[in-house]
């Protein structure tokens, strides 16, 4: 016959420390408990809301939620990595596919959602705190594709909510943009459509989403701004898909000078009258809801130049290049006149001049080692060295938005465990 095994009597003394160290913790104010969870990831916190009620409530508050985004933006907090999202075509692939791009090695560091569905065109219209704003449209000719969806999307815990169809859908004329009110503490969607009018007298008509109330509200009276004679909307709110969302403020350029119409671009001849035509800097405040163009320094209007808006760290930053020359100035934002500061001024190079112009009305981003360089969908460009790098296992058309950890539609709202493109 076995022997069984005796076992060993269990230390009291561990056991009873161990219930201590437990009863100690058990009883830990919640602010320092806030302070501990904060730096956890974020799919880390969505395991621990099942340890225990108190952790839960922690978890799911609001407030925790924005603090726990706040400390995975500090560089080096544990969480924080400059990574971007880019939804595009793979080469040998007729579908879609979304993916974490290492904004610094430019390399892929993990695969987020591939489809084979083809039937319908997608766009990352903008990012806030983690969310995602995307829409769907089906695959036909660019003048009769309708909005078929809006979605607010986590990429980080995977969850999703589809956004109501906006009272101006169906405008040939509306433009979406996405950002948080600090004050209000509510993630808006704004949509902003051309209004009927006296003849030769723009105005704009818009609506916004506000998650928390998951319905549209149309506002006519509020943002009732006049435009000078024979400018379609399309000029004050040209940059307005490339916009920078910085506290608690949407920025874009655009143009409201009637006396400057020109808006061509010849290709063929790498030649642009956009310095002509970006004249001012359009804001929406998210809080007050309010519209207003800040007009950009008269120097910048040489012909043949081209301009980009970026963030670069917590600044308001537009990116000048010309075919000799490129700059970067930062907008001081104390200041209530707008004044830019220049940052960095240097050579050009034709073919860094090229890639910009094909490149109109998207969104750059901007990293700071290696002596500074930009990202423009599959392409970077090197502002000191002038060199131009391709991501080649991506199509030419594809789109890029800021990547980061966030909770946000962890709980609440009636957000699922849907797939991206579903």
């Amino acid at each position: 016959m076995k022997r069984r095994r005796r076992r060993k009597p269990q230390n009291s003394s561990n056991r009873n420390n161990h219930l201590t160290l437990i009863s100690e913790f058990k009883y830990l104010p919640s602010e320092i408990w806030t302070q501990i969870l904060s730096k956890l990831p974020a799919k880390t916190l969505l395991k621990l809301r099942c340890v225990c009620k108190s952790w839960c409530s922690i978890i799911d508050d609001p407030d925790f939620i924005h603090i726990h985004h706040q400390f995975s933006q500090i560089p080096n907090s544990g969480n924080n990595t400059t990574s971007l999202l880019i939804l595009g075509g793979e080469n040998g692939w007729s579908g879609w596919m979304l993916t974490v791009l290492h904004a610094e090695t430019l390399r892929k560091t993990g695969l987020i959602f591939r489809t084979s569905d083809d039937m319908y065109v997608y766009h990352m219209i903008g990012s806030c705190n983690g969310l995602i704003l995307v829409s769907r449209t089906d695959d036909s000719p660019s003048f009769q594709r309708e909005l078929n969806e809006l979605r607010l999307w986590n990429p980080c815990i995977r969850k999703s909510l589809v956004i109501p169809a906006c009272p101006f859908s169906r405008s040939l004329e509306c433009f979406y943009v996405f950002g948080y009110a600090p004050v209000s503490k509510h993630y808006k969607v704004i949509a902003i459509s051309k209004k009927s009018a006296r003849k030769n007298l723009g105005k704009i008509s818009w609506a916004v989403y506000i998650l928390g109330d998951q319905q549209w509200t149309v506002r006519n009276d509020v943002l009732n701004i006049s435009f000078p004679n024979n400018i379609s909307l399309s000029r004050p709110f040209f940059g307005l898909q490339a916009n920078v969302f910085v506290k608690g403020v949407a920025y874009w350029l655009g143009s409201i000078d009637k006396d400057r119409n020109e808006f061509t671009t010849h290709v063929g001849q790498f030649t642009t009258h956009l310095g002509s035509f970006t004249t001012h800097l359009g804001s929406f405040d998210f809080d007050n809801e309010e519209i207003a163009f800040l007009e950009l320094p008269s120097s910048w209007n040489e012909r043949g130049s081209v301009k980009f808006l970026f963030l670069l760290r917590e600044s308001l930053a537009i990116f000048k290049i010309s075919d000799v020359d490129s700059s970067i100035w930062v907008l001081e934002q104390d200041n209530e006149k707008g004044t830019w500061t220049q940052r960095f001024s240097g050579k050009s190079s034709p073919y860094g001049y090229q890639l910009f112009s094909y490149m109109l009305s998207k969104k750059v981003f901007f990293c700071e080692s290696d002596g500074g360089y930009f990202i423009c969908e599959n392409t970077s460009y090197n502002i000191t060295s002038c060199e131009v790098r391709e991501l080649r296992e991506y199509k030419a058309y594809c789109q890029l938005e800021l990547y980061s950890e966030s909770l946000v539609l962890s709980k609440g709202y009636g957000a699922r465990d849907l797939r991206f493109f579903l």
